[in-house]
């Protein structure tokens, strides 16, 4: 049985008694009890996988839990009785067409502008919310998407559509509202405006449980509520600041890492762009871009949500039809003087937040690995003995092998991460292409993962793009950067020089 609470004599908002999780025949949690007070709001942590967001689905209703889950009753005094109870935001937005029935899109349908149509834009999601046109435009302003407020859901940037959800939760004021992991893919000027609009919504009544990292902590948050082998563990953020600097750190274990071969190609210029613009409609979203990244050089990419870099980093992959409008040159070649998709495919290893969506979750954890091998969403031919080992060995790193059978879709958001990440690496390419891949990890995984890129790039002819908008999930590896800001370079320099960009 877990802790039952840490409340006293708090009048009680939400009292969970012996309460059971399971999702089909699995049961993810048991016997859990707790009560949160009236007027908490909880950081909800714990390793990747321990059922965390099971449990925030279960307090809103949303999958199956036995067991006595009670929230106190609407004040006399409110007026509000039609309000939602709770509502759960999950990491990912999934959304429909306009008919509301089909969620059919696919990996590149973002950058193909005759698909815009196929879904509603911003401002007729949140409409169906029946609220104030007026409140629509002050919360899209708030959260620096009022610029997008036309624009087809389809062709959002991840850091978008998270900048959606969020707005049509704070929209929907539930009297409980449970967050997976809110600033996954949102910038460093959106995080911060957060705290001002989770301050508002509790004013009007809202309480909060966060599935996040417990650092940085808000200055909202009242308790830390701890998922560990079945049991909630609930303390002060006051205790917990207290513990969390007394603290030492572990001892870091050294890497053992599949062995690398040379890159036996030969190019300078791993990418060579001049003059790149792309534009959708009216929507100008790249504007003048020459840029150049030469061989064994290790970039990050830095920008606002919006600003421009998935689009960029879709030119150089192979899957924004733009690239060949433009002049873009990939290891020394011109775009579309002859090269296969597959023959730049085969040298880049890749992951991105809308991989992820679109990966198929059927394929097992040591099959998702291996497609990237042959850059498939799902596994459709044998592999060689050897190519079985050293997935196996990918697997090994990123502390996967257990779930080598087991479907992607059954395994947790940072799990299914790592696999991601695995099959970017899988293949030993000269180039690494990582948009946002620390998204979903818990930070004992963040911080692994990391220590493997560095020891990767330790080869020195190894070229790395790396998107992130924390700069404490940067590698140290990194010696150049690229800042956009509305589809333009705003900084373009090596890394050591631009200090100052990066702080602002």
């Amino acid at each position: 049985m877990s802790n039952p609470g840490n409340n006293g004599d708090q009048v009680p908002f939400l009292t969970a008694e012996l309460l059971t999780i399971g999702v089909g025949a699995k049961t993810i949690l048991e016997d859990l009890s707790f009560t949160m007070g009236k007027g908490e709001h909880w950081i909800l942590t714990g390793a990747a996988g321990v059922g965390k967001s099971s449990l925030g689905k279960a307090l809103c209703g949303l999958i199956f839990h036995r067991g006595l889950l009670e929230m106190a009753p609407e004040s006399e005094a409110s007026d509000s009785a039609e309000r939602v109870k709770a509502l759960f935001v999950d990491q990912w937005h999934h959304f429909k067409d306009h008919s509301g029935l089909s969620s059919n899109f696919y990996y590149q349908q973002r950058y193909n502008s005759q698909d815009a149509e196929s879904a509603v834009t911003v401002r007729q999601e949140l409409e169906r919310l029946s609220v104030a046109a007026s409140e629509i435009t002050s919360l899209l302003t708030a959260l620096d998407l009022h610029h997008r407020a036309d624009a087809s859901l389809v062709q959002l940037s991840s850091g978008e559509h998270k900048k959606l959800q969020l707005a049509r939760a704070f929209l929907t004021k539930p009297r409980l509202l449970v967050l997976d992991n809110p600033y996954i893919g949102l910038d460093a000027a959106t995080c911060a405006n957060l705290d001002e609009l989770f301050a508002s919504l509790a004013q009007s009544g809202t309480q909060l449980i966060i599935i996040s990292d417990a650092q940085p902590l808000s200055s909202l948050i009242t308790h830390i509520a701890t998922l560990k082998e079945g049991r909630l563990e609930i303390i002060s953020a006051e205790a917990y600041q207290l513990i969390h600097k007394t603290e030492s750190e572990l001892p870091v274990a050294p890497l053992a890492l599949p062995a690398y071969q040379d890159d036996e190609s030969t190019w300078e210029n791993f990418v060579r762009m001049e003059k790149v613009h792309v534009q959708y409609g009216e929507k100008q979203v790249l504007d003048n871009i020459t840029w150049s990244v030469k061989k064994g050089e290790r970039w990050w990419l830095k920008g606002h949500n919006g600003a421009g870099k998935s689009t960029l980093l879709s030119l150089i992959v192979g899957d924004n039809p733009q690239a060949y409008a433009n002049d873009i040159y990939l290891f020394d070649k011109r775009r579309g003087s002859g090269e296969s998709i597959w023959d730049i495919k085969k040298k880049i290893g890749y992951i991105s937040p809308e991989l992820h969506w679109y990966f198929d979750p059927l394929t097992t954890c040591a099959d998702a690995i291996a497609t990237g091998y042959f850059d498939t969403t799902g596994l459709y031919r044998k592999i060689s003995e050897a190519q079985q080992a050293l997935v196996a060995s990918w697997m090994e790193v990123f502390e996967l092998s257990l779930f080598a059978h087991k479907q992607v879709k059954d395994l947790s958001i940072g799990s299914q991460r790592l696999t991601l990440l695995a099959r970017a690496l899988v293949k030993n390419p000269p180039v690494l292409i990582l948009d946002e891949p620390c998204q979903g990890l818990d930070d004992h995984q963040a911080a692994h993962f990391i220590r493997v890129v560095d020891k990767i790039m330790e080869h020195p002819g190894r070229t790395l793009l790396y998107v992130s908008h924390r700069v404490d999930q940067l590698p140290r590896c990194i010696d150049h950067l690229l800042a956009l800001e509305g589809g333009r370079p705003i900084a373009k320099e090596p890394y050591q020089h631009a200090i100052k960009t990066v702080q602002r």
